[in-house]
C-alpha cells in the first residue's frame, strides 16, 4: 500500500504572508538556523535530509518503519511556497539529495537508479505470487550449459549496472559453465515475452576470492556482460543495501525466482515467482540449523556475513533453481524501488522450519565495488 498526497499549491494569500514573513525575519537576522533543501538533518528519533514536505513522499510508510509520530517528525525551514521538514532516510526523494564526493559507489549509484524510477502502468497482483512484468525488472535467470550445449537456467542473479549481475558463487562453480543471461520476461511460455526478452552473452566470471565450495561462506559473485544492457521498464537496475544491520522489523520483503516449486517432481516454475519473508534473528537461526544438524558446511555456525528469512507459515520458500537470487526489500511498491539485502545462498530445505539462508549483501560492497564501480 502506498500513500497520495496532495500537490495543491497553497492560495496566494498564504504565499504572501510567507513571503512577508521571510523578508521580515531576514531583516531581523532570524534566518540563520534555517537549513536548505539537500542538507541532512537529525534529531532524537531519525536521521533524514530537509525536503519539501510534498515531496517526502513515503513519509507513512517511513513512519512506520520507524515507529515515529507527527509530533516526531521536526523542521527545517520554509521555502515561499511551503514548510521544508527532516524527510526520514528512508522515504527521501533522492533528486533532493546532495551527492556528496565522499558517498561510496553503491549510494552513487542508487541515487542515479532511483532518479529514473518510472511509476508501473498497471496494478500488482496483490493477492498472489505471480510475478507481473516489469514488476522485478532487475530479476535475471541465469543460463548455464554442459558438454552437450544445451542452456539450462538454473540459478538468478540480480542487474545492478550496465554490465553486471549480482548472484551466488556456487552457481558459478558447478559442472555447468554460465554463457547468458535473460532479462525482461517473467514468463517463459509467453511467446510475445520471449519474442522481447533481452539475452546477452556471458564475458567474466567473478568469484569472491575467499568462497570455497566445502562451505556456504562469502557465497557471492558477479557476472561480468559482453554487452551493455538498454535500459527499459522491463529492464532496469536495482540498488544494494548499504546498511550492516537487518533492516526494520516488519519490513516488506520478497524472494523471487523460478526455482522448484514441487519438492516431489523437482519441476522448477516457467513463471517468476515471490514470496513474502520475514527476517530471522541470527543466533536463533543458529539454534535451527544446529538443531536440525545443518551444520557440515557452516561449522562457524551463522556469521554475521550472512542473514535469515523465512515465511512463518512455512509454506513459502526459496529453493534450488531459485539460487542467485535477490531478497528484495521494497521500499516504494508504485516506484518498484527495491534494495537488495541478500543473495540467495545454500542451506535451503524448501519451507521447512530452518529459515533460508543469505549472502548479507552489506558486508561484501567493498568488493563489488571494487568490480562494478573501480574509479568510485
Amino acid at each position: 500500500m502506498h500513500f497520495k498526497h496532495s500537490k495543491s499549491r497553497p492560495s496566494e494569500h498564504y504565499k504572501m504572508l510567507l513571503l512577508l514573513w521571510s523578508v521580515f525575519a531576514a531583516l531581523l537576522g532570524l534566518t540563520t538556523a534555517q537549513m536548505e533543501v539537500g542538507d541532512q538533518c537529525q534529531n532524537t528519533n531519525y536521521r533524514g535530509i530537509c525536503t519539501e514536505a510534498s515531496r517526502c513522499t513515503d513519509l507513512p510508510y517511513a513512519m512506520a518503519q520507524l515507529s515515529l509520530k507527527r509530533r516526531d517528525i521536526s523542521r527545517c525551514g520554509f521555502t515561499i511556497f511551503e514548510e521544508i521538514i527532516c524527510c526520514p532516510s528512508l522515504s527521501v526523494p533522492t533528486t533532493t539529495i546532495k551527492t556528496r564526493s565522499d558517498d561510496r559507489p553503491a549510494v552513487k549509484a542508487c541515487i542515479e537508479i532511483d532518479e529514473q524510477l518510472q511509476p508501473l502502468l498497471t496494478p500488482h497482483i496483490l493477492g498472489g505470487t505471480p510475478v507481473e512484468l516489469g514488476e522485478y525488472p532487475h530479476m535475471v535467470a541465469i543460463g548455464l550449459t554442459d558438454t552437450d550445449g544445451a542452456v539450462e537456467y538454473n540459478c538468478g542473479g540480480t542487474l545492478i549496472g550496465k554490465r553486471y549481475v549480482l548472484t551466488a558463487a556456487h552457481c558459478l562453480v558447478t559442472r555447468q559453465i554460465p554463457v547468458m543471461v535473460r532479462m525482461g520476461v517473467v514468463n517463459f511460455t509467453d511467446t510475445e515475452q520471449m519474442k522481447a526478452a533481452v539475452e546477452i552473452k556471458i564475458k567474466k566470471v567473478h568469484i569472491h576470492p575467499d568462497y570455497t565450495s566445502a562451505n556456504v561462506y562469502n557465497d557471492v559473485g558477479l557476472l561480468e556482460l559482453e554487452d551493455e544492457v538498454t535500459y527499459s521498464n522491463n529492464v532496469f537496475p536495482t540498488c544494494l543495501y548499504t546498511d550492516p544491520d537487518d533492516p526494520p522489523a516488519n519490513s516488506p520483503l520478497f524472494v523471487t525466482g523460478w526455482g522448484v516449486i514441487n519438492r516431489s517432481t523437482r519441476e522448477k516454475s516457467n513463471v517468476l515467482l515471490k514470496a513474502r519473508q520475514t527476517i530471522v534473528d541470527n543466533s536463533k537461526c543458529n539454534e535451527s540449523y544446529v538443531d536440525n544438524g545443518l551444520t557440515r558446511r557452516n561449522r562457524e555456525g551463522i556469521i554475521a556475513s550472512q542473514l535469515c528469512a523465512h515465511d512463518p507459515g512455512l509454506t513459502k520458500d526459496a529453493c534450488q533453481g531459485d539460487s542467485g537470487g535477490p531478497l528484495n526489500l521494497v521500499v516504494d511498491e508504485a516506484l518498484n524501488k527495491y534494495r537488495v539485502v541478500g543473495v540467495i545462498s545454500a542451506g535451503f530445505s524448501c519451507g521447512s522450519s530452518t529459515p533460508g539462508l543469505y549472502s548479507r549483501v552489506s558486508s561484501f560492497l567493498d568488493w563489488i565495488e571494487s568490480i562494478v564501480w573501480p574509479s568510485g
